[in-house]
């Protein structure tokens, strides 16, 4: 349940981050620093949005290039899931990822597939937009 609280406070604290910023943000960012969240549109019908945390051991997400992208994804479709996009800590050991599926189960049944861990996964049916 702490993870869970945890994630939910992490998410809204990321919801609400361009309205705190003001309208001073610099268009570019600098170095090192994470990139914005893409704007994505709701899941299309028959689907769910959900938030997915995982924990990884140090270093394991370094070596995720743009091919084991690509095969988490063909994977993933195999399952009717999409991942949207992610979140990471500074060290890259805790994921905090969107995903649109049908289902928990095939959300979990694709991380099955991948061979990448599920602490938790939260549906989040409602967006709340800053404006």
């Amino acid at each position: 349940m702490h993870v869970r609280t945890t994630a939910l406070s992490m998410l809204a604290t990321l919801a609400l981050l361009p309205v705190s910023l003001g309208a001073n943000t610099p268009k570019t960012a600098p170095a090192g620093s994470a990139d914005t969240a893409p704007a994505v549109s709701a899941p299309k019908a028959g689907m769910h949005r959900y938030m997915v945390v995982r924990t990884f051991p140090a270093g394991a997400l370094a070596g995720l290039d743009a091919a084991g992208k690509k095969a988490v994804n063909a994977c993933n479709s195999t399952h009717g899931v999409k991942w949207v996009y992610s979140y990471a800590n500074a060290d890259k050991t805790k994921t905090f990822c969107i995903y649109d599926g049908p289902s928990e189960q095939a959300i979990r049944d694709a991380a099955t597939s991948n061979k990448i861990p599920v602490d938790d996964i939260i549906e989040i049916p409602v967006v709340l937009m800053p404006k």
